[in-house]
């Protein structure tokens, strides 16, 4: 039955009637209602997503100096994609990179103060900077990544 009803919105006929409804809401009233509806159908969203082809294009972009992506990421990374949910300032995201790199960016986290533990055949690595907490997970036998950020 809601199908068949948002169907018909679509129909010429039941918009104007809908839209000659207006003429009964007052001239002020009008502005505020179109704008309550147009949010109702467009949403709200506090996610924000956004995706890089290759690190070059972030960096271009100032991503590292919003401080959306880890503080640190390996020279091939491409396919970045970041997804920051600005009501709880935390965020995730992933790349990817060439796999032969790993040892040395592994090498760039420690030195950053990074802690590793193990997670299957996963190597998780947390580290603190800027009063947040980067989580990223590296499998050890594809060259892709994935983070979490939170506040500290």
């Amino acid at each position: 039955m809601l199908r068949q009803g948002l169907d018909d919105f679509g129909n010429p006929e039941v918009i104007r009637l809908w839209l000659s409804g207006l003429n009964h809401v007052p001239r002020n009233m009008r502005s505020v209602l179109t704008i309550v509806i147009v949010l109702a159908l467009t949403g709200c969203s506090d996610e924000v997503t956004t995706r890089f082809s290759h690190l070059s294009d972030a960096k271009a972009q100032g991503a590292l100096e919003r401080g959306w992506l880890p503080p640190l990421l390996p020279a091939s990374a491409r396919a970045i994609v970041e997804r920051n949910h600005l009501d709880s300032n935390t965020g995730t995201g992933s790349f990817a990179y060439d796999l032969p790199e790993r040892p040395t960016y592994l090498e760039g986290l420690s030195r950053a103060g990074a802690v590793t533990r193990v997670e299957g055949d996963s190597d998780v690595l947390t580290v603190t900077t800027h009063g947040s907490q980067w989580e990223i997970r590296l499998p050890r036998t594809s060259g892709s990544a994935e983070w979490r950020i939170r506040p500290r």
